[in-house]
C-alpha cells in the first residue's frame, strides 16, 4: 500500500523522536541554545538534507545544522519586529534556488511564532521550483510557502499575490511584501533583489551576496585602457582585484540602501570557516531617502574612477 505524504511525514517524525533521546539532543546542543532541533524540526532537517533515513545526523551535517541555527538567529529579531507590527507577514525570496533560507523561515512561522505568513520563492529555474514545491508539501508547510518561476528582474508582485494569496488587499500599499530576502543570488542578481525590495518598499531587505564580479570586470577593462586612479595598483593584480571589488561592491550596496532610507548593518552570514562568501547585509526601512548617504555613494563611485554597480541604475536615488 502506498503511503500518503502526510503518513510518510508522520512516520519519519516518529522515527526522529525515537532516535533523538534527551541524551543525544543534549550532546548535539553541547550547551548551546538552538531553536531548530531534530526532535522538533525533523521534516525541515530532512528537507535540508541533514538527517539520514534513520533520522541520524552525520558529522558534516552537524556542522551545517549549527549554520542553520546561526542563520535563523540572525533573522529572528528582525522578523519578530515585523510580526509585532503586522497581522500577516509576506516574505519574497528573490532567486530562491534550493530555498535553504525559506524552508527555515516557513518552519519558524509555524513552529516558533504561530503567526500568519505567506512566503513566496521565485527563481528562473523551473526544475528547482517544481522540486521546492514538492519539498514544501513534504514538510507540511505548503499552505504558507509557495514557489513560482520568475526571473528576479521581471518579478510581478501583484501577479504573485493573485496566484498565491487572492484574498490579499488589492491596495498595493497594504499588500506589499514586508521582507525581501536573497541568499547567495549570484553576481548582479543580488542587485536585482535589492532593487526589487526598494521598489516594493519592503520593510526589511536581507541579502547574502555571491560572486560579485561586476566591478572586477570593469576594473580589468579600465586597466586594459590604461585608465589611472587610486585603485590602479589593484587593477593589474587579478586576485586582489576580485577581492577588493567584492568588498567595494558590498559597500556600494550599503550606501545605496542607506540613500533610499534604510538603516543597514552587515554581519557574518554564518561562521567564518564555513564559507568564503560570508557577508549578510540587512536593511530596515526608516524613511524614503538619506541625502548624506547618497552623496557618500557618489564620492565612492568617483573615487573608483566612475565605475558604478548595476544597482545604482536599477534603484536610482530620489529625494521625494
Amino acid at each position: 500500500m502506498t503511503l500518503t505524504t502526510a503518513e510518510l511525514a508522520a512516520n519519519f517524525t516518529g522515527k526522529a523522536k525515537s532516535y533523538w533521546t534527551t541524551e543525544r539532543i543534549n550532546k548535539l546542543k553541547s550547551g548551546h541554545k538552538y531553536h531548530v532541533l531534530p526532535s522538533n524540526a525533523p521534516l525541515l532537517l530532512r528537507a535540508l538534507g541533514l538527517l539520514n533515513k534513520d533520522a541520524s545526523m552525520s558529522a558534516d551535517s552537524t556542522r551545517k545544522f549549527i549554520q542553520v541555527n546561526h542563520l535563523l538567529a540572525q533573522f529572528k529579531p528582525h522578523l519578530e519586529d515585523l510580526n509585532n507590527r503586522h497581522g500577516k507577514i509576506r516574505i519574497l525570496d528573490a532567486g530562491c534556488g534550493s530555498s535553504f533560507l525559506t524552508f527555515i523561515l516557513a518552519w519558524a512561522y509555524q513552529e516558533i511564532w504561530s503567526h500568519k505568513a505567506l512566503l513566496i520563492g521565485i527563481d528562473n529555474n523551473e526544475t528547482l521550483i517544481t522540486k521546492n514545491n514538492k519539498i514544501s508539501d513534504d514538510m507540511n508547510v505548503s499552505e504558507i510557502l509557495k514557489f513560482s518561476t520568475s526571473p528576479i528582474a521581471d518579478a510581478n508582485w501583484e501577479k504573485l499575490l493573485a496566484e498565491h494569496d487572492p484574498e490579499a488587499d488589492p491596495d498595493p500599499k497594504k499588500s506589499r511584501p514586508h521582507a525581501v530576502v536573497a541568499l547567495h543570488a549570484c553576481d548582479t542578481a543580488t542587485d536585482d533583489a535589492i532593487a526589487l525590495g526598494i521598489r516594493l518598499k519592503a520593510d526589511f531587505i536581507a541579502v547574502a551576496p555571491c560572486c560579485q564580479a561586476e566591478l572586477a570586470r570593469k576594473w580589468k577593462d579600465m586597466a586594459d585602457l590604461g585608465i589611472t586612479n587610486p585603485l590602479k595598483p589593484a587593477y593589474h593584480n587579478p586576485h586582489l582585484r576580485r577581492e577588493i571589488a567584492a568588498h567595494m561592491t558590498d559597500l556600494a550596496r550599503v550606501l545605496i540602501l542607506r540613500g533610499h532610507g534604510y538603516e543597514v548593518t552587515t554581519t557574518e552570514f554564518t561562521m567564518s570557516h564555513a564559507t568564503p562568501k560570508n557577508t549578510l547585509i540587512m536593511a530596515t526601512r526608516r524613511g524614503n531617502y538619506h541625502k548624506e548617504s547618497q552623496a557618500e555613494y557618489a564620492d565612492l563611485a568617483a573615487w573608483m574612477g566612475g565605475s558604478e554597480i548595476s544597482l545604482a541604475a536599477k534603484a536610482p536615488f530620489s529625494t521625494n
